[in-house]
């Protein structure tokens, strides 16, 4: 039963070549542009000076990005937030393009900096340094979105007082799609952080 006075401080969703911030659009671009193009977008319109975004993955660009516009949202987070993230594919992406530099004949390659986004969790630490946190961070492997199990387990965290407030979503990153819905949970906002709420708002029937 969600019973915790926890609230959505703010939320984004990184979806069919679209960006929203608490429902609202930030960024939209053409169907048929490359992943990286549009998250290389997403970054420049964000305005900042973060040279390591483009040595990052994928997933570690569109968990960046959407990191970054909550924060200025409903930040500066405390030091104190925790990181709660699943996924379906962890880093496939990553995984791919090391399995193929390893495996070319004619000059195969480690290359430590491919090697290093095969840990999906190396996206919480780049959040970390971006924004200074030094808290518990966890990264789960769901077939989807489960927030039967995600809300219940933060609540379990804000309420043993682990933390002040947590980062917690889907963070689906492949080659052809891109899946994030990221939430900033703490003790104030307007949309109760209850599993119900959460399902309307990843399916984008419900603004902040």
């Amino acid at each position: 039963m969600d019973r915790h006075p926890y609230f959505i401080q703010s939320y984004c969703i990184i979806r069919n070549h679209t960006i929203a911030i608490n429902g609202h659009p930030y960024l939209a671009v053409e169907h048929t542009a490359p992943l990286h193009d549009f998250l290389r977008a997403a970054y420049r319109q964000l305005g900042i000076d973060y040279p390591k975004f483009y040595k990052m993955d994928g997933l570690c660009k569109a968990i960046f990005i959407a990191v970054e516009l909550m924060a200025r949202a409903s930040g500066p987070f405390e030091n104190d937030t925790a990181l709660v993230f699943s996924n379906y594919s962890s880093s496939h992406l990553s995984d791919s393009k090391h399995a193929q530099d390893i495996s070319d004949e004619a000059n195969p390659v480690a290359s430590p900096a491919t090697f290093v986004y095969t840990l999906p969790n190396i996206a919480m630490g780049e959040i970390s340094i971006r924004h200074q946190l030094h808290s518990e961070n966890v990264f789960f492997i769901f077939d989807s979105y489960l927030p039967e199990f995600l809300v219940p387990y933060g609540h379990a965290m804000l309420d043993d007082r682990k933390a002040s407030s947590i980062i917690s979503g889907w963070t689906e990153v492949t080659a052809k799609r891109c899946d994030v819905f990221l939430y900033h949970v703490g003790q104030a906002g307007h949309i109760p952080c209850t599993v119900e709420h959460m399902k309307r708002l990843y399916q984008g029937q419900e603004r902040k």
